[in-house]
């Protein structure tokens, strides 16, 4: 049985929804996977700080936030600074390596691929090294000459990776892995169930339901706004605050037989089959899992960086509208609840997007790494003969 090592990093849950996506695909193909929060390896404390410190500075300072990401992406791949990112906890995955002994590596967030990329330049290891990238956009920090495969979302991707100087055959467009709850013969069985789970709640089948997603970092982070609003729009509403639970018992006071609140849920996929729109922030797992289940977007506010780039990747694709201010998104939803039609070119949109199964592709590739049948792309010259691939 191979092994495969997937590294993920807690900032925000789309790194690891990926990562277990791709888990899920490989369980199926009978390999062992250990997924591994790179962060959290690290030291487990300093996971829920540089989650903390992440969250409250998008929330805070998002114009701040973008020029850090700007100035990251960059950073010359050959300097000092980049080779110092690289060797962060080097010791310590070098340590777990050791330990698992995977025949296969795969990253969903750059910088634990960066770390894996120094140790295969050192000659510390002669393992595959894989990337998987997790929204519309790549920023500089996933490139490495030590990296032998990358696994992208669009074409516009790639092209991005090529410019850096990643070989245009290592570079695979797959789409975003998504959790097997999200393949098209189970959305078309859920979205087929969709009149009985409106009612399992309550709700009526005739009036749009809104699904509201954000905890307190995205449309939820300014309860007020929403409070009269809510009641009076005519609308129906799922409001999901995942751990906030502040946020929850706030908007519990408006819960009504239109309105429903929710804290954390796992079954994030019943809710969507319920909505005819999702307002949310454009995390690349959230807007690939509501194009999977046919669901409109309204983007909230999308902070300079990836969300930026996300959202400019739906709207261009037509199944999103993103607005920048509480009063812009109410707008929207009056728009829409006084002509259905909106809603119905933006499904309709969604519908024509590829259903690409990219977790099980990408399952498929790591495989023949880890059984040896694709060789590693770089060599070191530093390499002693005995580590060198066949």
């Amino acid at each position: 049985m191979r092994r495969v090592l997937l590294m993920t990093a807690s900032f925000g849950s789309g790194h690891n929804q990926a990562a277990y996506a791709v888990m899920e695909a490989l369980k199926e193909k009978d390999a062992e996977v250990e997924v591994v929060d790179y962060v959290g390896l690290l030291n487990p404390a300093l996971r829920s700080f540089a989650k903390f410190s992440l969250i409250q500075g998008v929330k805070r300072a998002p114009g701040l936030y973008g020029l850090f990401y700007k100035s990251m992406s960059r950073i010359d791949p050959d300097s000092a600074l980049q080779r110092y990112v690289n060797h962060i906890g080097i010791e310590r995955i070098q340590e777990y390596i050791a330990y698992y002994r995977p025949d296969c590596i795969a990253s969903t967030f750059p910088t634990p691929m960066g770390v894996v990329g120094e140790l295969r330049r050192a000659g510390k290891i002669d393992i595959p090294n894989l990337a998987i990238v997790t929204d519309y956009t790549a920023h500089r920090q996933w490139y490495h000459d030590f990296a032998d495969h990358y696994f992208v979302a669009t074409d516009e991707v790639k092209r991005d990776l090529v410019s850096y100087g990643i070989p245009e055959d290592a570079v695979d467009v797959v789409g975003i892995p998504l959790r097997r709850k999200f393949r098209e013969e189970n959305v078309q069985r859920l979205l087929a169930h969709r009149s009985e789970l409106i009612r399992s709640i309550g709700f009526q089948e005739d009036i749009p339901i809104i699904l509201l997603m954000g905890g307190g970092s995205g449309i939820l982070a300014d309860p007020g706004v929403w409070e009269s609003f809510i009641p009076e729009s005519g609308m129906q509403y799922l409001i999901i605050c995942g751990h906030n639970r502040r946020l929850e018992r706030r908007f519990s006071a408006i819960q009504s037989e239109r309105v429903r609140v929710f804290g954390y849920t796992n079954e994030i996929e019943k809710f969507m089959a319920m909505a005819d729109l999702i307002v949310t922030k454009p995390g690349g797992l959230t807007l690939t899992e509501s194009i999977a289940m046919r669901l409109p977007l309204l983007i909230y506010r999308p902070i300079p960086g990836q969300e930026e780039a996300n959202a400019r990747f739906a709207e261009q694709a037509g199944v999103a509208v993103c607005v920048k201010s509480p009063a812009e998104a109410q707008a929207f939803l009056l728009s829409v609840r006084e002509d259905p039609s909106i809603l119905s070119r933006m499904r309709e949109a969604c519908s024509a997007m590829p259903s690409c199964g990219a977790a099980e592709r990408i399952a498929q590739k790591i495989m023949l790494y880890a059984t040896k049948k694709l060789p590693c792309r770089s060599v070191s010259p530093e390499w002693p003969p005995e580590l060198l691939p066949t």
